[in-house]
């Protein structure tokens, strides 16, 4: 597709390494790294991500890229977008955790994927109070893990892409699994080559989105 606009946000447990955007795209990129500063975290970020896009003002139809523990964010900051007017026409999770049915926690969604790691995980949060992974740029305490997400009511509303390029991201498990659950869904996965430009794949997998 032919996006007005492409917004890649990064989830609330810290930024993209170099957030791979687009290069020479014939549309504007628009990357954010929105912060969860405070409770509840999940409207915290959502908050900021909102703030970043309207300073940005991108163009509609939108193409929303969601980065690591921001991939089950994406349709309630989806609604706030056609709220403000903007159409949605497609999403692309970049290795990124799945928005699910109900309103689970960043540790069910953990849990699906990892469930040794989501044990080490609440027990480290008890343990000692700190925030959890220890990787990461900002670590998420108890609250933050165990909190309800926003509910995805009739959704996907429009295209959905999977982005896999092999990184170990914080918080998010085994990428692999995400990618299964992408290929489960129906939804095309695009795995880089070795060597290949992310930035590259990530445009591919945009123009490969119907609309």
């Amino acid at each position: 597709m032919q996006p007005g606009a492409v917004v890649v946000v990064s989830g609330p447990l810290g930024p993209w390494d170099g957030g791979p955007a687009p290069t020479r795209a014939p549309y504007p990129v628009v990357v954010a790294s929105p912060v969860a500063d405070r409770r509840p975290y999940a409207v915290s970020w959502l908050a900021d991500a909102a703030r970043r896009l309207l300073a940005a003002a991108p163009a509609s139809p939108l193409v929303l890229v969601a980065h690591g523990t921001a991939g089950p964010l994406l349709p309630a900051l989806a609604r706030a977008q056609r709220a403000a007017g903007r159409r949605v026409g497609g999403y692309v999770f970049a290795d990124a955790t799945l928005p699910r049915p109900g309103a689970p926690s960043h540790l069910d969604l953990l849990r699906a994927a990892d469930g040794a790691a989501a044990d080490a995980a609440h027990e480290a949060l008890h343990a000692s109070g700190a925030g959890w992974p220890p990787e990461a740029a900002h670590p998420g305490d108890h609250d933050f893990w165990t909190e309800r997400l926003p509910p995805a009511p009739d959704w996907p509303d429009a295209p959905c892409a999977y982005l896999h390029t092999g990184a170990t991201v914080p918080g998010v498990g085994p990428v692999d699994f995400w990618a299964r659950s992408a290929t489960a869904r129906g939804w095309p996965v695009r795995t880089p080559a070795a060597g290949e430009d992310v930035a590259a794949a990530l445009a591919e997998t945009i123009a490969a989105l119907p609309g």
